[in-house]
């Protein structure tokens, strides 16, 4: 069973039951499928957002809304498992940069990596304003996660996404700051992206 699926409905199960949440769980993997038979004509840049987090969120989601629960909590389970996703991850990345020294590196190389993997291949588009000192600042105008969720009616599921990235990005360094303050998914006009080192978040940690 596809990993987000299988999270998600335990996480669920704390509130409507196993057997409810197993029912839930198989009934989204098979949504899940067909959601992706559906697009299988999706690039393979795409595919790394569509087929592993995105179609899993949208199966879950309409699944748990169609077996009664309320929207909100069921959007409340999908965010859920992003920040717990987040939450095991972030303890290895502080370690790795405390390890390296690497804090004033990370704006630069956040930089590189979002352009490889959230790139225009994959249907993002971006706009680079200008940039100053160690800072990565770049701008998504087009963005396939919100894009996508509002084809199947599921829009306010954007959201959990970018949760998910405030609770991990925000979090690796006492003087990596974390400046993006909009999102498309929260009805912004763009999701404007901003990881800077600043020396002074350090004094007197």
């Amino acid at each position: 069973m596809q990993r987000l699926i299988k999270t998600a409905c335990a996480i669920a199960a704390e509130d409507i039951g196993e057997a409810k949440a197993s029912l839930c769980a198989q009934r989204a993997q098979l949504r899940y499928e067909k959601l992706c038979e559906e697009n299988a004509g999706d690039s393979k840049a795409l595919r790394a957002h569509t087929f592993q987090r995105i179609y899993p969120a949208i199966a879950v989601y309409q699944t748990l809304t169609e077996e009664g629960v309320e929207p909100a909590k069921a959007k409340w389970y999908v965010r859920e498992y992003f920040q717990r996703f987040s939450a095991k991850a972030v303890p290895h990345l502080q370690r790795v940069i405390r390890i390296l020294h690497a804090e004033k590196k990370i704006p630069k190389l956040f930089l590189n990596i979002s352009k490889k993997s959230f790139g225009t291949d994959a249907g993002f588009v971006y706009e680079f304003p200008e940039s100053h000192g160690h800072e990565a600042r770049f701008n998504i105008i087009h963005c396939p996660y919100y894009e996508t969720c509002r084809r199947y009616g599921c829009e306010e599921i954007t959201t959990a996404f970018c949760d998910g990235d405030d609770a991990g990005y925000g979090n690796m360094h006492p003087k990596l700051v974390w400046g993006r303050t909009k999102t498309i998914g929260r009805g912004d006009d763009c999701c404007n992206f901003l990881l800077e080192y600043r020396e002074e978040r350090g004094k007197g940690k």
